[in-house]
């Protein structure tokens, strides 16, 4: 999928190729101050996103609220606070550690930088850990294709850091619209403490500086309080901070090939289901009652295609033994009378040993419009 739809109403919201292709999965990335859920909710059909990655200006928090709305699955994943450095007001120090060796990264660098970060980010976590649906030994493996990009990119630099000759750490930066950013920093374990990373933060400070620089900033998950502190005393100072969401509608990706079944409504399955349940609301039964309210003609009850969804998985996927654990439903669009549809399942989750399976279940029109996502958590006995 190589999309790229973007909002501008208070929104961006961006297909992440990149990302995509890391996790094998519909990525989409965005920055906001605001939430607009109606064009959130289009973006995400559009694009079939399985994962949508939101920053969210956390002044804003009251908002994360509205993401219920959408009705897909979504948690704070963490809080990203930035700090900022003029160096209008703030001459960057003097390293201290004045046998370390500085070298601007090329692509010879690339199996030592890959080694460094498989080795100082080993064990750390950011907010892609705390999505279930992201393979961890792929977290790690973008951290080296992010650091090892910066080396192609005229408006990025990557330095080495060496003492004796021996690569110890590394520093990633950035220069756009005149503002350098500190973007990823390491050093190894082994040589944590003797105020190495505050050289590299002196360092890229005095870089850019010299270069006619104003102004740096680098950022950082909220509670990692370490480099928050060697910040503050190298003249950074926080300016803004925002939380980063995680919305999985996982519209796309599926460990099993997708399946389609179809159904075609009719009066007649309306009528039925109407003796069944005792629901005899006119806007099933009434065309007149259902275009007072809006529709084109009578509408179907939902759980008519809640129904074809417990046949699917009882009987074709996973098939006889299936019991619900639990399932949420989402309505777009009515299902009208005399129309066919079709029920679309995909696996975007499973526990083989204990047949427990994750089934999303969409409900497409004769146009191919969404019309119904369906969430089941299931578990073959």
């Amino acid at each position: 999928m190589t999309n790229n739809y973007k909002i501008y109403i208070m929104m961006e919201i961006n297909y992440s190729n990149v990302e995509s292709q890391r996790f094998n999965m519909n990525i989409l990335r965005g920055n906001c101050e605001n939430i607009n859920v109606r064009e959130l909710q289009n973006t995400i059909i559009q694009n079939k996103a399985d994962i949508v990655i939101l920053r969210l200006a956390s002044k804003n928090s009251d908002q994360i609220q509205n993401l219920e709305k959408l009705g897909y699955e979504f948690f704070q994943a963490d809080t990203l606070v930035y700090y900022i450095s003029d160096f209008d007001k703030y001459v960057p120090k003097d390293i201290v550690n004045t046998d370390l060796e500085f070298v601007i990264a090329n692509n010879d660098d690339k199996p030592v930088l890959k080694d460094l970060v498989s080795k100082i980010f080993e064990d750390y976590t950011n907010h892609y850990f705390s999505n279930k649906y992201l393979k961890k030994d792929k977290i790690l493996e973008g951290y080296a294709e992010w650091v090892i990009n910066f080396i192609e990119d005229t408006t990025k630099k990557v330095f080495l850091v060496k003492k004796n000759g021996n690569a110890i750490g590394f520093a990633t930066c950035s220069l756009i619209d005149g503002v350098s950013e500190g973007v990823l920093y390491g050093i190894l374990s082994d040589y944590a403490g003797g105020g190495i990373y505050s050289d590299i933060i002196r360092f890229t400070q005095n870089f850019y500086k010299n270069l006619g620089v104003k102004k740096m900033k680098v950022s950082t998950q909220v509670q990692n309080f370490a480099v928050q502190k060697v910040w503050s005393r190298e003249g950074f100072f926080m300016y803004e901070a925002y939380n980063t969401i995680h919305i999985n509608p996982l519209l796309n990706y599926s460990v099993i090939s997708e399946k389609r079944f179809s159904l075609k409504i009719n009066k007649e399955m309306i009528e039925d289901y109407g003796k069944i349940s005792s629901d005899y609301n006119h806007i099933h039964f009434d065309d007149d009652a259902a275009k007072n309210c809006g529709f084109n003609e009578r509408i179907g009850h939902g759980l008519i295609a809640e129904g074809e969804i417990s046949r699917i998985l009882g009987v074709e996927f996973p098939g006889n033994g299936t019991v619900f654990i639990n399932n949420t439903n989402i309505f777009l669009a009515p299902l009208y009378a005399s129309k066919n549809y079709t029920f679309s399942i995909t696996v975007p989750f499973e526990i083989v040993e204990k047949e427990i399976y994750l089934c999303v279940i969409k409900v497409l029109d004769e146009n191919g419009n969404v019309i119904m996502i369906s969430y089941n958590n299931v578990i073959k006995k």
